[in-house]
């Protein structure tokens, strides 16, 4: 031939010389094709004929039929070896197509094939037909858009398909070690992570021999093994914050109907859709085809209707995501179901949270939003008499439930009649009149064997565990950061986790808060904008520890049930890192999120103690877990220590020593410093104690302490709450009355200005951030030698520390206030002392080495 071919048909052969001259025949037969050849590889085939066979056709046809003999390694291997010499031997070759032995072509089918790989985009990598079998007569219709997310659960093309020549450039071959089948599907999604994509050829003539014993039918017997194993060596192509891209591109999981607009959009992340809207009246098209061919034509498997209001004030409130994410997961769990209504209300406080009220009878005039099975309006516009609306009625079982949010805000237009029922209503009639206008008959004889392209969001769990998957697209892939923690109340812990969000946040990275054992969040107004979204664990959110088994004493998480497990870890499982922070119910999926290439710490910030002193808590809970970590954050080196000393390897584990929790006002921090040099010897010394009224804090202590240094010149003052229930402690005979908590940051530095001396008579503490507030305004911290307080407090340096022992802390106490009341010197040192200290603290120092783990690339 003067010219290399332009097509090469491969054709490994094992043990079916007979059938391989059908098959040559068919090729030589091909008409109006481009220049091809045939490379017959015999595959160490024992039978004579094979070879003679072959050699009988190249040498009646040279130039248009080859052999290449090797040693038997199987299918994948054959191909390889012909795929090889094709792409060696002959340059200007463009396209290959796999042809086993034992298959067919009708004459056109070379030239059909070839004429749509050239007029597709370079991102189609091979055109492949239906799948039209003899034998055992079978004929099924694989058209519909291509998509690389279904290919993922199912095969969708047969290796008899025509693969452009770039797929092949690629590196690409057939996996040798596939010997006992599915090497073509194995193929073609590694040419889908690639990035080529199939296109589909109707009627392309491809004739596929089924025998009821084949290699496909061992394949299909070994399923379950041969999967497992090609989704093992897949992983790290299959995590769920990859397949949701995927899924977001090709098949959208949720359609949005906005009133007001006479147009649709499909998206799965609806603050960054990957499809323009389109028409209202297109959108029902695509539900009409996807009602009459639900596994070829793809429909959104939920349909949202919301008001702008709506979704603005859920934006607004860092909500959308959970609440599109609760509402999906309760329609999966409970597809009869149909419909879940949103209720937006003010909530007392600012709080934001959801609530599922059980039992709520649904009142649909009210919802913001109505989020629908969209296989349930479907079903309505194929069905007349269908009654879609039965789930709204009082008598309804179940009911449609109602997620009653609670924003932190009050916004004048949600109190507005929404019409969001009444606008579904008049889509689904449009629906109908659409389904009317158009035949049920599909013009198409075969029959599917695929199943309904409305399920995409439950092939997750096949794919990499999870459920309902949070439908979060982020637009700096890398660097996303959950914070996960039971509640979000406002204390010592949460001030940690925000200001560490918060110093993340200006290096670039997007945190995210999920709370496991609660429906609210406390998040005060000027800390809003740290977190991009909030997150709740699937309602109602409740911790909950095994009663039948401790670890070494510790508690450990009640096992959830599997489908509560795939959903905690679908909505945790689109971040890049996760931390874990006293949340027992995170603590079982930090080794499943590992799995997926998700980076996990664990925070840790005190060993609390028992009635008898032992240490219990989240330190001894987490040695459980430990081997789901990357890393342990400790919050002091005496925690860290406790850790080694507990059997966790030392580099694991950094220190992140706490800062001040909330930025004071420079200028009177630096007038409160000043004043404390000028202050005259005969100024009454000023004593604060500030925090929780609970038995940790050692409130009770205060009144012998109090009545201790009476007769010195000392003012006091006690600012705090009691926890839940509990009584205040007795300050009776001293004088004093408690004030309630500071509520903001100015009263706080008003509380640090006043005071020289903080006082800390605690039990137990991990790393107070009192401490490092108070020594901004040159506060003298007086504190117990417990947890890492002497790691922030130098004695006799910026502070005075006092010997933890149960007995003797009350009169160590009174003795180091006595001394600093006489000594206006000491005071003015000790302050001096402790202004240096806090004015060196920052967050972004005590986070540097976590950040250089976490931006490897910007490290040093």
């Amino acid at each position: 031939m003067s010219a290399d071919p332009e097509v090469a048909v491969v054709i490994p052969v094992f043990r079916q010389p007979a059938l391989l001259a059908e098959a040559l025949e068919d090729v030589l037969a091909q008409q109006n094709a481009p220049r091809f050849a045939a490379v017959v590889v015999d595959d160490g085939c024992p039978l004579p004929e094979t070879a003679a066979t072959a050699l009988a056709y190249a040498r009646r046809h040279p130039g248009r039929v080859l052999l290449q003999r090797r040693p038997n390694g199987g299918l994948p291997a054959a191909r390889n070896t012909g795929i090889d010499f094709a792409l060696q031997a002959w340059p200007g070759c463009r396209a290959l197509l796999m042809l086993d032995a034992d298959n067919r072509l009708r004459p056109h089918f070379l030239a059909r094939a070839a004429a749509t790989l050239d007029a597709a985009p370079p991102e189609i990598g091979w055109v492949y037909p239906d799948l039209d079998s003899f034998g055992l007569p079978q004929n099924y219709f694989l058209g519909g858009d291509y998509s690389a997310f279904l290919h993922l659960h199912e095969n969708l093309c047969d290796a008899g398909s025509l693969i452009a020549r770039r797929v092949f450039d690629r590196g690409l071959r057939f996996d040798p070690r596939l010997r006992e089948g599915f090497e073509d599907w194995d193929f073609w999604l590694r040419a889908a992570e690639a990035g080529f994509r199939g296109r589909h050829l109707p009627e392309a003539g491809f004739l596929y021999r089924k025998r009821p014993e084949s290699m496909l039918t061992h394949a299909e017997r070994a399923r379950p093994a041969i999967l497992g194993g090609m989704r093992l060596n897949a992983r790290h192509t299959l995590s769920a914050r990859r397949l949701q891209r995927l899924e977001a591109e090709e098949l959208p999981r949720f359609a949005l109907t906005r009133l007001g607009r006479d147009e649709a959009q499909r998206l799965t992340d609806p603050l960054a859709p990957r499809h323009p809207p389109e028409p209202a009246e297109a959108l029902r098209r695509r539900a009409v085809e996807a009602a009459l061919a639900p596994s070829a034509a793809a429909f959104p498997p939920f349909w949202a209707f919301a008001t702008e209001a709506g979704l603005a004030a859920l934006t607004r409130a860092r909500l959308l995501h959970n609440v599109v994410w609760q509402a999906q997961q309760i329609l999966q769990a409970t597809p009869a179901l149909g419909f879940v209504l949103v209720d937006l209300v003010a909530a007392a406080q600012g709080r934001r949270g959801l609530r599922l009220p059980p039992g709520a009878v649904p009142h649909a005039p009210r919802a913001q939003l109505i989020i629908a099975r969209s296989d349930r309006l479907l079903r309505a516009a194929r069905e007349k008499d269908f009654d879609w609306a039965a789930p709204f009625t009082d008598a309804a079982k179940p009911p449609a439930p109602t997620l009653k949010v609670d924003l932190p805000f009050a916004d004048a237009a949600l109190d507005e009649d929404p019409g969001v029922f009444a606008r579904l209503a008049e889509e689904v009639a449009a629906l109908r009149a659409t389904a009317a206008a158009r035949s049920a008959l599909l013009g198409e004889w075969r029959d599917d064997w695929r199943a309904s392209r409305l399920r995409t969001p439950g092939l997750h769990l096949a794919l990499n565990g999870c459920g309902a998957v949070l439908p979060w697209i982020p637009r700096q892939p890398g660097r996303q950061i959950g914070f996960v923690l039971p509640v979000f109340a406002f204390g010592g812990v949460e001030k940690v986790v925000l200001n560490q969000a918060a110093v993340l946040r200006r290096r670039g990275w997007t945190p995210h808060l999920f709370l496991t054992g609660t429906d609210h969040a406390a998040i005060p107004a000027e800390a809003d904008g740290v977190f991009e979204t909030v997150q709740f664990f699937p309602l109602p959110a409740i911790e909950r520890a095994d009663p039948r088994q401790r670890f070494f004493g510790a508690p450990i998480a009640a096992e959830p049930t599997a489908a509560r497990n795939a959903d905690m870890l679908g909505l945790l499982a689109v971040m890049d890192v996760v931390v874990n922070t006293h949340a027992l119910a995170g603590q079982g999926l930090m080794g499943q999120l590992r799995r997926q290439g998700v980076r996990t710490y664990l925070g840790l910030h005190l060993n609390e103690r028992g009635p008898h002193g032992a240490p219990v808590g989240n330190p001894l809970t987490a040695l459980a877990y430990e081997a789901g970590y990357d890393g342990f954050l400790s919050v002091s080196r005496a925690l860290r220590d406790w850790c080694v000393g507990q059997g966790v390897p030392p580099e694991k584990i950094l220190v992140l020593p706490n800062a001040a929790s909330y930025a004071a006002d420079p200028a009177r921090a630096a007038a409160a410093c000043a004043a404390r040099q000028l202050r005259a010897p005969e100024t009454p010394l000023r004593v604060l104690f500030l925090g929780r009224l609970d038995h940790q804090k050692g409130p009770d202590r205060l009144r012998p302490i109090i009545l201790g240094v009476a007769d010195t010149t000392i003012e006091w003052r006690v600012v705090g709450h009691p926890v839940l229930d509990a009584d205040p402690p007795d300050l009776s005979g001293t004088g004093v009355a408690i004030e309630p908590a500071a509520e903001g940051t100015a009263a706080l530095d008003a509380l640090y200005a006043w005071a020289d001396v903080v006082l800390l008579p605690s039990r137990f503490e991990g790393a107070p951030l009192t401490i490092p507030e108070a020594q901004r305004f040159g506060c003298i911290l007086v504190a117990t030698d417990t947890g890492a307080v002497a790691e922030a407090v130098q004695h006799g340096v910026d502070g005075l520390l006092v010997p933890a022992d149960e007995d003797s802390v009350v009169a160590h106490c009174i003795d180091r206030l006595r001394a600093l009341a006489g000594d206006p010197a000491l005071c003015r040192r000790l302050a001096a002392g402790a202004a240096a200290r806090g004015a060196a603290t920052d967050w972004e120092n005590s986070m540097a080495g976590w950040i250089r783990r976490l931006e490897p690339e910007h490290a040093a």
